[in-house]
């Protein structure tokens, strides 16, 4: 008996001291793990201690190109002396994205922003010879706000123009179409109508993004925005867009309007090809339609209301051909004139190029352009804005996806 209550008494001893010793550890709060966020696609997370889901993503890209002509050709399309062109370049760029999305009582409100840094040939010069014919550089490619709810959808920040509908599949980087999509600073509105029916108005400002260009008589002062509109269907046969932009421009002696309308069409083939198209009329507003022809600009002056006239279209078809190689055809043709001083030419160009992605997020391949400006200077106002030309290039990518 003795030994049986020493042996409990023992016991209780060291169960009494442990559990004061117990008491006296701190608390540890739980770890919060990130959560998956499910409600808007792969890749979002929920920001902990938030409601609020983020998705980050990117692209790592690397490229070579080569681009020829004949010399006479060289100088007319880049300027310089033929002996100082580069004909072979490289680009690398990386490419980050951050997207949070946040259900609220006002609707969804969304944060984009997308930021690159590049290194190649400079865009603001021709690729002479030299380390300064390249360039590095961090932009903000695009970064913008977004609430949506049943009146729709309010979009405000660097976002794609609405009026643009097409571009190109064609990589492009130093021959393409030379299409005139953009994503300029803007604030808009899209109304949803049902059935993958939308309307959306606009308010674009030019200047941050290169869509208000002189001629031969210079734009004053900015003083209200671009306006544009779109009416748009998306469903399961492809999407349609019709759209319109209109802009006051600013002259000294006297103002004018400038227009620009267009329309698209992509239609969806079976087996996972498509087939895109878009066509535009402007008058004073040529960098929507495309990127334009050196020195001719929105107007000839002496008025705002003197405009040179543009139009054209640009179109693709893209599909695979195997289960991991696709490829691409693009060609595009513009005509512009001077309102006065008969200037006019036409451009036209084509492309064809490939990739193949052997695992996910992995692509690789060829791309070949060739494009020409056909030209028709009159000596009257003695610009001589740019001869006829003909240039054609290969290029090499790859780009890792994340």
């Amino acid at each position: 008996m003795k030994l049986k209550s020493l042996l409990f008494g023992s016991a209780a001893v060291l169960a009494a001291g442990t559990g004061a010793q117990a008491a006296d550890l701190p608390t540890v709060e739980p770890v919060e793990y990130v959560r998956i966020c499910d409600a808007f696609g792969t890749g979002f997370f929920y920001i902990p201690g938030t409601d609020t889901c983020l998705k980050l993503s990117g692209y790592v890209r690397a490229e070579s190109h080569y681009v020829d002509g004949d010399n006479a050709d060289l100088v007319a399309r880049f300027g310089g002396a033929p002996s100082e062109f580069n004909n072979w370049t490289t680009r690398v760029r990386g490419h980050v994205e951050w997207d949070a999305r946040t259900q609220t009582d006002i609707g969804l409100v969304r944060a984009f922003i997308a930021i690159e840094g590049t290194r190649g040939p400079r865009s603001e010069t021709p690729p002479f010879s030299g380390v300064g014919s390249y360039g590095s550089g961090v932009t903000l490619a695009d970064a913008f706000i977004q609430i949506s709810n049943d009146w729709g959808t309010y979009t405000a920040g660097k976002f794609g123009s609405f009026y643009d509908f097409f571009g190109a599949h064609l990589y492009g980087t130093r021959l393409g179409l030379e299409d005139g999509t953009t994503d300029p600073n803007l604030f808009a509105w899209t109304f949803a109508g049902g059935n993958g029916f939308s309307f959306s108005v606009s308010a674009e400002d030019p200047d941050s993004t290169g869509r208000r260009n002189d001629g031969d008589d210079d734009y004053e002062g900015l003083q209200a925005p671009d306006g544009v509109a779109n009416i748009r269907v998306d469903q399961g046969w492809g999407s349609a867009q019709v759209m319109g932009a209109v802009r006051q421009i600013h002259d000294v002696n006297g103002d004018g309007l400038g227009f620009a309308v267009g329309g698209g069409l992509k239609i969806g083939i079976p087996g996972g090809w498509s087939v895109v198209g878009q066509g535009d009329y402007s008058q004073g507003m040529e960098a929507y339609v495309w990127s334009g022809l050196n020195g001719l600009g929105d107007f000839d002056g002496p008025t705002g209301d003197d405009q040179n006239t543009i139009w054209g279209a640009r179109g693709g078809v893209t599909g695979p051909i195997f289960k991991n190689v696709s490829v691409w055809a693009d060609g595009a043709f513009y005509h512009e004139e001077e309102a006065h001083n008969q200037d006019e030419g036409d451009f036209w160009a084509f492309g064809v190029g490939g990739a193949w992605t052997p695992v996910p997020g992995l692509s690789l391949g060829p791309e070949f352009a060739w494009n020409k400006w056909d030209v028709n200077d009159k000596p009257v106002d003695g610009i001589g804005e740019t001869p006829d030309n003909t240039v054609w290039g290969v290029m090499w990518r790859i780009q890792r996806n994340f």
